[in-house]
C-alpha cells in the first residue's frame, strides 16, 4: 500500500513529497500540485503547523550526533 507524506521545513516555502512505497522524496511544484497545496501554503504563511497521521518527526543537520531536535505528537493528548 502506497503512503505519501508532505513535508515543509519551517522558514522555507518548499514542500516535499515522500513516497514510502518507492523510497523516494521529490520537491513539489506548487503550481502543479493543486488546491490542497495552496491551502497548506496559506496556512504555513499564517504560522499554522499542520500534523496529521505523523507520530514522530525528527529534524537534524546530521545523521549522527546529539544535535537532533525532536517533536513527538501523542494522538491521545488533545
Amino acid at each position: 500500500m502506497e503512503k505519501y507524506f508532505i513535508i515543509g521545513e519551517a522558514g522555507t516555502d518548499e514542500l516535499w513529497l515522500v513516497n514510502t512505497a518507492e523510497n523516494r522524496v521529490e520537491k513539489l511544484n506548487s503550481a502543479a500540485a493543486g488546491s490542497v497545496i495552496e491551502t497548506i501554503n496559506t496556512a504555513r504563511k499564517n504560522g499554522i503547523t499542520l500534523i496529521k497521521g505523523v507520530s514522530i518527526a525528527i529534524v537534524t543537520n546530521s545523521r549522527t550526533g546529539a544535535d537532533v531536535k525532536m517533536s513527538i505528537t501523542d494522538p491521545t493528548v488533545k
